[in-house]
């Protein structure tokens, strides 16, 4: 029987790709770059390892009924949280649960909102890294670095453990926290960096072995789970694990921390897709450096981005801005405004007609 078991992230509130991206139907579910979902592709790319049956979705509980319209999941597919308490509570929780389900699974961890390409490499990376998980190793995927991107975390790399099919696993020196412009030079230069890319594999029963070390209390309250045999009270049970556990990342609660870490050195291209400005990395961009979705004329109009889903967007004279129509919605930005974009919806969410556009 094949052992792999996708565990997908399903997530997050996508705010930073507002106005697409809203309350109701978040960046992971919607159509930015082809005709599926972030979510969709995630699902169908991890499939040619694992089937549907195999694959497991956790996301909060709003959004049980989008997940099994979105792909037609059964279920006893999705991983419900009560609230969202960030990437260390969700991977336990699915790994409790998959332990459950079945002891000797080995689990592939992704978002559910990453753009990867192409998808032979990225499957060729999993098969690497599970064999190395198969070993003991809690294994990472590191992207090699394009430019000296600050908005990523980095991994250092150590020994070589293998090679196998022209991709190599090392083992995890350090992780490094985002850098500033300088240390992202020096990191590209050295060739020893890799960008974090938040994906994992691992066999189940050492990540909560991992968890048992370094999150006990949770550890020793998400056993219990074992021992309940109706969805009622394990539901009951969870929210109670929820109540408790901190807000914690896998990285700060397990990664940094645990000395058997490995890294795949990645050979496909990767984009966590974190804001407007990833569309000019993933769309066609004309002779004037504008990045372009939808129906659009402009004239004078330089380095935008220009996203439309319905209706038309002409532009005159401008430069360096994000212009974004998605159905009753229009944002207009200095692209070097985007990291205002949340204290904007925030100031919306205060008032009484601006929270009804969120």
């Amino acid at each position: 029987m094949n052992n792999i078991y996708g565990v997908i992230l399903c997530g997050g509130k996508g705010e930073r790709f507002w106005p697409k991206s809203r309350q109701a139907l978040p960046k992971q579910f919607v159509k930015l770059f082809e005709n599926r979902s972030l979510l969709q592709a995630t699902s169908a790319r991890i499939g040619k390892l694992c089937p549907l049956k195999q694959q497991f979705f956790v996301a909060p509980e709003r959004f049980a009924e989008l997940l099994k319209k979105e792909l037609r999941v059964k279920t006893n597919n999705l991983i419900l949280e009560p609230k969202g308490k960030n990437t260390a509570p969700a991977i336990g929780l699915a790994a409790a649960l998959l332990f459950i389900e079945n002891p000797s699974a080995i689990m592939v961890v992704l978002p559910a909102d990453h753009f990867i390409k192409p998808e032979n490499e990225f499957l060729k990376a999993v098969r690497l890294a599970v064999k190395v998980a198969r070993q003991g190793y809690l294994v990472t995927f590191g992207i090699v670095p394009s430019r000296p991107d600050t908005g990523y975390g980095y991994i250092e790399t150590g020994e070589q453990l293998i090679i196998d099919n022209s991709l190599s696993a090392y083992k995890v020196k350090a992780f490094k926290e985002k850098p500033d412009r300088p240390m992202a030079e020096e990191y590209l230069k050295s060739g020893r960096f890799l960008w974090n890319s938040g994906m994992f594999v691992w066999r189940v029963d050492v990540i909560l072995e991992a968890f048992a070390r370094f999150m006990p209390d949770f550890h020793q309250r998400l056993m219990k789970l074992v021992h309940l045999k109706t969805k009622n009270e394990r539901k009951t049970h969870i929210r109670r694990i929820y109540n408790q556990v901190e807000s914690i990342s896998i990285d700060y609660a397990i990664m940094e921390k645990a000395e058997n870490v490995a890294v795949i050195r990645a050979g496909f291209d990767w984009d966590d897709v974190g804001s407007w400005l990833a569309l000019e990395r993933r769309l066609t961009v004309d002779e004037k450096g504008n990045a372009i979705r939808g129906l659009w004329f402009g004239i004078g109009t330089e380095k935008c981005i220009i996203y439309c889903d319905e209706g038309v967007i002409g532009t005159l004279g401008l430069k360096n801005l994000v212009i974004a129509r998605s159905g009753d919605a229009l944002l207009v930005a200095q692209k070097d405004a985007l990291g205002d974009l949340k204290q904007l919806l925030a100031l919306m969410q205060k008032d009484s007609q601006g929270c009804k556009y969120l």
